[in-house]
């Protein structure tokens, strides 16, 4: 990098503050870890703050010590409309009033056939990612829109868009983006906008479930990503903050693929892959 560029960049990162989240309050749900904490270091970054809502109450305190005095960590279940209250009443008490919210929590799926999918696994996949969604959004949407402002971002997933064999996750992810555009109907006279993010491949503990033992070979999903890479946390964080922010204020209903072009790129696996050969066109 030349010091030309190394200049622009620490100036670009010293106007976030005063350009994108300054003074913004956001809550996280899934927020100790993965797509959620890298949300809200991001946010912080940005000049705003942050609760941290995880079922890991251990896990959520660890980050918000690290991020400081504008990080709270809020402990409790996406699926206790009572224990999201309670989040958001500590968060307002401690930081100040909601700005907007992040949908993050879920729990991940190991592919199996349907034959032996059982409806408990079924259920807790359904439940974490829509039902969790849905209450997230209720309760905290509902105290923006009384507000007459503010913003959603809600996790889906490029398989909402191209399933593959999650049985439960691929479905719980095509709700969410539906979900996310019911919402934005409904709140958009009130004030509030709802988006989604689509991440794609990216290198977190939601890609190295505990069932797989830590373990994942990224090289075989690299070779389907049209950038050849899996994605990095803080790349999905970024065009969150972006949709959270003012910058995206004619923005609201969408989802936005954060994918490394792996939706685009899968038609073309009957031509040989993504280096294009005159032979094969």
């Amino acid at each position: 990098m030349s010091s030309g560029e190394e200049t622009a960049g620490k100036a670009d990162k010293a106007g976030l503050k005063d350009r994108i989240m300054q003074g913004s309050i956001t809550l996280i749900t899934g927020g100790a870890s993965g797509i959620g904490s890298a949300v809200a270091r991001d946010l912080i970054a940005r000049g705003g703050k942050v609760g941290i809502f995880d079922l890991s109450e251990q896990t959520a305190d660890a980050l918000a010590q690290e991020l400081g005095k504008n990080a709270a960590a809020l402990s409790g279940s996406v699926l206790d409309e009572a224990s999201i209250g309670a989040a958001l009443t500590h968060l307002e008490s401690a930081l100040g009033p909601v700005t907007g919210l992040v949908c993050c929590a879920g729990v991940p799926q190991v592919p199996k056939p349907v034959e032996t999918f059982s409806l408990e696994e079924w259920s807790k996949v359904l439940d974490s990612h829509v039902t969790g969604t849905f209450l997230s959004c209720k309760v905290v949407g509902a105290k923006l829109a009384a507000k007459g402002q503010g913003a959603i971002v809600n996790l889906a997933s490029v398989v909402g868009y191209a399933p593959g064999p999650t049985l439960a996750y691929g479905p719980a992810k095509a709700a969410v983006m539906n979900l996310t555009k019911i919402l934005a109907v409904q709140w958009a006279p009130k004030g509030v906008r709802v988006n989604a993010v689509a991440p794609g491949w990216t290198d977190t503990p939601f890609l190295r479930p505990s069932e797989r033992k830590g373990s994942r070979n990224f090289d075989t999903i690299a070779r389907c990503v049209p950038m050849g890479r899996v994605l990095r946390p803080e790349e999905i964080a970024r065009p969150i903050s972006f949709l959270l922010s003012t910058e995206a204020s004619a923005i609201t209903g969408v989802t936005l693929p954060c994918d490394g072009g792996f939706i685009a790129g899968t038609g073309w696996a009957p031509y040989g892959g993504f280096e294009l050969r005159e032979d094969e066109q």
